[in-house]
């Protein structure tokens, strides 16, 4: 048919059929895959691009009228619909990556400050961020956006900036919990420039440095160790060197640096501001410091004044505490510049110099790095120092160690506001990583440190003791945790996961719980003493050394390479390139730990039914159940009203799971599990044998997920649960993974497994038994336990279900020193909510002596959130208070009474050499009531305690101990 000769009506309907029916003709074509979400690259690709061009994160300037409309830039655009405000639209970039957690391209105009304050204040610390990313990096995103007309309003912003501030201060958390984030929101958010602000100087610094390669070096100076001269130093440069148009920018940051040292005006600021806040105590230090000359006198007024201002806050209004806080900044910045004077005639003794501390101790709590109950501890070691007649070498070192505290608790502070934000960020601006150790540099605990490391030097050198970084003698900067030696490629974390022939050290931001097997621990942040990775690493002898800021370049330049970790008890530590001249100290037959043999002759695996924990006692471990379930029993029988309900499934049940077909369908799992590993560890090249061990131990887990549970068993553990947790399913259990292979003489095992936390109802139990029955298949798990064993199939799993209590706080603690061994002293650790200290958080952390119940603060609880218990099932993170502190008198007596009472109630805690040993016991609190979750024995490995070089490099350590170090001398 000729579509020509039709009508047009029939004509169009015709032509349209034809074409469809050639379209349905044309061969099928493979549908095209939608292109991949974007991920952290591609974010991280945008962030760059926003940076050069002229909107960077927004696609125009808008008006945002109050009745929801979005009118085009022009005049009066929201008179008809209610008002409105101006300012750029983000572009669908930064609304994808805000929508993936990455909240940048902030505009404070449009938040009101219940908005900014939200869920932890999440939008306020955005924002923060942002502005400290602006500040260093010229501009960050916004660094050709800032200079377009309507993208931002100077005076929207301001009006909401003081908006968010005034709710903010209005919190009365700001005076303890929430003040140093108060602080840094005055510091930060939109307000006049105050002349003399270091981040101004450092900022300014920044933009020149890129500009004139010739500045680098004195820029880097600025940045590392600012002083007065360098105003003078910038004007040379910029007359020798810099091109006339950047010339004026020299002398913008000469007359910076002139400001920030300059404390003319402060004076008369102080005192306006005192007596406008009336504070009569306020008022007569603002006085003392406008007649003060000398720098050591300013330095005290100053840093009194901050902490006085801090210590008043409760007192004031919302206004008055924002103004204190302008003038506490103010403040700070005099004093950081006082502190970088040289010291006075007569401050050269040891003493001297430690009461030259205590002002800034002070300092540090005023500006909201320490808390009150981190200087209360600072200040006694600074009193058992300055105010005693004689003090040993010992007592001298141990003294400093405690000073040397107050950094980490500074990092710890400001990452409890700021840390989960920073990750954030950093997934697409590295530079975020910053931000804390910025602060602390522009801080008076750059004064702090460069006070006391000299001190801690001459400690180190009374005792003989010396720290070495790749040949170069250090005289801080390296602490150890756990003594041990180690040799390996020196990784980062994310390399480390991969699965190798040679385990590598491993260099961390911190020791987080999903570490997998290593040789040696490199860390910036000491972590938690009595997590789970922790207690493994101490365990197996592994060295575990923190690093400070000033030396991680020096590690990062040699990563890749091999390297030795020697880290004696003495704390002595060698960080050295690898080379032959070591060899001696790592014979072959020491380079992993005692293998460990199975007793199968222990094992009853005949048990095939769910055991209650009364019919359960210590000498069960290892023979019918793991140790948890076995220490448990005994707990449960001396302290019945601690111990909640639980119920054990032996390891008879997981033996006769073996005896099923195994993957291949042609023999049992548990000879699958023989040959599979003998294959393995036949395969030469490490690629091949790493993919082929990630295969096994992938088809052993998918193999464990759906394995039918014996016959019988289903109804039995339905009787039984319900008996003792209660009827149709509405309890909570912990899910625990219990095998034999833990809490041995030479293997702790600890955290290797799985524990499902709080399951509700009876079928998402059975899923997790499953899950803790693959557990130990899981490539952590394996590479860890293969330090000890050889045979997987001889790793048999026992199942601990234990009734789920509500903790409010819960933690570890050792009934002895873990450093010392004093059995005289306790060590706790301890957070907010579930789970406390046991995954590595940030912990309360306390040695207590037993006799009278001295406590000495080691750590404050940092962690940002708290887990808690939900009714359906699960844990939820919610923001923790960051209180100072968290665990009361009364939970402290609790635990004392329970460590006075184990030893002489415990004789199955026995240690290698069938001694006594100490209790590792997990606890919680609930209602107050102190509940029971765990024991163990405390089991340090012996290796670093025998090893020659450790021994060697201790020697003069121990020898120089008790020897009298002379306060009224220069060190």
């Amino acid at each position: 048919m000729d579509p020509a000769h039709l009508p047009g009506q029939n004509k169009k309907h015709l032509t349209r059929w034809l074409l469809l029916a050639c379209i349905a003709a044309m061969p099928a074509r493979a549908a095209e895959a939608p292109p991949p979400p974007p991920d952290d690259t591609q974010f991280a690709a945008w962030v760059r691009a926003m940076k050069s061009e002229p909107l960077g994160p927004f696609q125009g300037v808008r008006w945002f009228c109050a009745d929801g409309t979005i009118q085009p830039p022009r005049e009066y655009a929201c008179r008809e619909h209610g008002g409105g405000r101006q300012s750029g639209q983000r572009d669908v970039r930064a609304e994808t990556m805000r929508a993936a957690g990455i909240p940048l391209a902030n505009v404070l105009s449009e938040l009101t400050p219940e908005a900014a304050l939200a869920d932890d204040a999440r939008l306020l610390k955005a924002a923060l961020v942002e502005q400290f990313l602006v500040a260093i990096d010229d501009g960050w995103i916004l660094r050709r956006a800032r200079y377009v007309r309507g993208v931002f309003q100077a005076e929207d912003e301001a009006a909401a900036a003081r908006g968010i501030l005034l709710e903010l201060a209005r919190d009365p958390r700001v005076a303890e919990a929430r003040y140093p984030l108060l602080r840094e929101a005055v510091r930060l958010l939109p307000r006049p420039i105050a002349s003399g602000s270091f981040t101004e100087v450092r900022a300014l610094a920044d933009e020149l440095g890129r500009r004139d390669a010739d500045f680098i070096d004195l820029r880097n100076l600025i940045h590392s160790r600012p002083a007065a001269d360098q105003a003078q130093r910038v004007r040379e440069h910029a007359r020798r060197h810099a091109q006339d148009e950047l010339r004026q920018g020299f002398e913008t940051l000469a007359r910076a640096i002139d400001a920030a040292f300059a404390h003319a005006t402060l004076a008369a600021q102080l005192e306006r501001s005192a007596a406008a806040l009336g504070d009569s105590g306020l008022q007569a230090l603002a006085a003392r410091y406008h007649g003060s000359v000398d720098a050591q006198q300013q330095l005290e007024t100053l840093t009194n004044i901050l902490a006085r201002i801090r210590d008043a806050m409760p007192g004031y209004t919302a206004a008055r505490r924002l103004r204190a806080m302008e003038l506490s900044l103010a403040a700070e910045d005099a004093a950081f510049a006082v502190a970088r004077q040289p010291a006075g005639p007569g401050a050269d003794s040891r003493r001297a110099r430690l009461r030259a501390l205590l002002p800034m101790v002070d300092g540090l709590y005023g500006s909201g790095l320490l808390t009150q109950r981190e200087r209360r501890e600072l200040r006694q070691a600074l009193r058992t120092l300055t105010e005693a007649q004689a003090v040993s070498v010992g007592g001298y070192r141990d003294a400093l160690a405690v000073l040397g505290r107050a950094p980490g608790w500074a990092m710890r502070r400001l990452s409890f506001h700021f840390q989960p934000m920073l990750r954030s960020f950093a997934r697409v601006e590295p530079r975020a990583e910053d931000y804390i150790a910025d602060r602390l540099h522009a801080s008076l605990m750059l004064g702090y440190g460069e006070r006391l490391e000299p001190l801690i030097a001459d400690g180190d050198r009374l005792a003989g003791v010396q720290h070495e970084l790749f040949g170069q003698p250090v005289s801080g900067g390296l602490r150890a945790l756990n003594p041990g030696v180690a040799r390996g490629p020196l990784r980062t974390l994310a390399e480390a996961r991969d699965t190798g022939a040679e385990l590598p050290i491993v260099l961390a931001a911190e020791t987080t719980a999903e570490l997998p097997a290593v040789a040696g621990i490199l860390t910036e942040s000491a972590g938690n003493a009595l997590s789970h990775v922790q207690m493994l690493a101490r365990n197996l002898g592994l060295p575990n050394v923190v690093v400070a800021t000033q030396h991680l370049a020096a590690l990062r330049r040699q990563l890749g390479t091999r390297i030795v970790l020697v880290a004696s008890p003495g704390g002595t530590v060698r960080i050295a390139a690898d080379g032959p001249d070591w060899e001696p100290w790592f014979p072959k037959a020491a380079q992993r730990p005692a293998r460990i043999e199975v007793d199968t002759t222990r094992l009853d695996l005949e048990l095939r039914r769910p055991v209650a924990l009364a019919e359960l006692r210590a000498a069960d471990a290892g023979r019918i159940v793991g140790p948890k379930a076995a220490h448990l029993g005994e707990l449960a029988a001396r302290y019945p009203d601690q111990v909640s309900p639980a119920l054990a499934i032996p390891f008879g049940v997981y033996r006769s799971l073996l005896d099923r077909t195994a993957p291949d369908g042609q023999q049992s799992m548990f000879d699958w599990l023989q040959l599979q590993h003998r294959l393995i560890a036949e395969i030469d090249d490490p690629a091949q044998r790493a993919a082929a061990l990630r295969a096994f131990l992938q088809t052993a887990r998918d193999w464990f997920a759906q394995v039918e549970f014996p016959a019988g068993l289903v109804d039995r553990l339905r009787t039984d649960a319900e008996a003792l947790f209660g009827a149709d399913g509405g309890y909570g259990v912990y899910v625990r993974s219990d095998t034999n292979l833990e809490d041995l003489p030479a293997f702790s095992g600890a955290g290797l497994n799985r524990t499902v936390p709080n399951v509700v109802g009876f079928d998402a139990v059975l899923d997790a038994i499953r899950n803790v029955w693959a557990s130990p298949f899981t490539e952590r798990a394996y590479s860890w336990r293969q330090l000890a064993m050889d045979r997987p199939e001889q790793v048999y799993v026992s199942v601990l279900l234990h009734k789920t209590v509500a903790s409010e706080k819960s933690g570890v603690m050792v009934t002895a020193d873990p450093d010392s061994g004093d059995p005289g002293t306790i060590f706790v650790s301890a957070n907010e909510g579930a789970g406390g200290a046991v995954d590595g958080q940030s912990a309360e952390s306390l040695r207590v002596r037993l006799v009278d119940g001295r406590v000495d603060l080691v750590a404050s609880a940092t962690e940002p959130t708290r887990r808690i218990t939900l009714r359906e099932g699960g844990l939820r993170d919610v923001p923790a208070s960051g209180d100072d502190f968290l665990l009361t008198q009364a939970e402290m007596n609790q635990l004392m009474r329970l460590a006075r009472d184990i030893p002489r109630n415990s004789p199955e805690l026995r240690d290698a050499a069938g001694g006594p040993a100490p209790a590792d016991v997990e606890f919680a609190f609930a209602g107050g009531r102190l509940y029971l979750l765990q024991m163990r024995p405390f089991l340090q490995g012996a290796r670093a305690q025998r090893h020659v070089l450790l021994r060697a490099l201790d020697a003069s350590l121990v020898a120089a101990r008790d020897n009298a170090v002379a306060l009224d001398e220069p060190p």
